[in-house]
């Protein structure tokens, strides 16, 4: 089980001896695990080791008061004083957000933001190099 949001329901197996993959049905749920599970395990099957990008730490522009019980990986592009920035509407439907986004913002199961705190921000380039 993945504990992430957007990512479920995501479904790995094998079929036939080979790997098998099945994504979420919502668009976004759909990126985000497409760039965080599937790609990083494609790499590997390629023979790639260094696979998943490291996080830039950058500063948020944005309060996150309310923790959750998953992993949150929010549309999100950087502001022009290089502070974090997400999308207001986040669903898992949301396209939108992801054609206006830069990256992805990370925020812990559990953790709580205030606007300067550090967050972790993968950038598309990055995820997509």
């Amino acid at each position: 089980r993945l504990a992430i949001q957007p990512g479920k329901p995501f479904a790995f197996g094998s079929v036939a001896g080979k790997p098998w993959l099945g994504l979420p049905g919502n668009p976004a749920a759909a990126l985000v695990t497409a760039l965080l599970v599937a790609r990083p395990f494609l790499l590997r099957q390629q023979g790639l080791f260094d696979v998943v990008p490291r996080p830039l730490a950058l500063p948020a522009a944005f309060d996150w008061p309310q923790p959750r019980a998953r992993r949150q990986y929010l549309r999100a592009r950087l502001d022009e004083r290089g502070r974090v920035e997400i999308h207001p509407q986040q669903g898992s439907a949301m396209l939108l957000a992801a054609s206006w986004a830069d990256g992805l913002a990370v925020i812990e199961r559990g953790a709580t933001l205030g606007v300067g705190d550090a967050i972790d921000f993968l950038p598309f380039s990055a995820l997509m190099a």
